[in-house]
């Protein structure tokens, strides 16, 4: 049986950043509120709405290499 948990970083190794952030934005437990956050924009910065967050002062660019960051150190094998 596949959990959420494990298609997600099989995702995230296999170079579907876009899709892994989708799951592992939608976590409720296991990321602390600023770090969901950094998800959440990473994955929505990668879908379409970068200039969004841009117009907002936030650089969404820093954002997706920190979401990198962020599921590497929590799920790295």
């Amino acid at each position: 049986m596949e959990t959420k948990t494990n298609k997600a970083i099989d995702l995230f190794h296999t170079g579907r950043l876009k899709e892994a952030l989708a799951l592992f934005s939608s976590f409720r437990i296991g990321f602390t509120a600023a770090e969901h956050r950094t998800l959440q924009i990473a994955h929505e910065s990668l879908c379409g709405h970068s200039q969004f967050y841009a117009d907002l002062g936030i650089d969404t660019s820093a954002a997706i290499e920190e979401s990198k960051l962020i599921i590497t150190k929590k799920y790295a094998t």
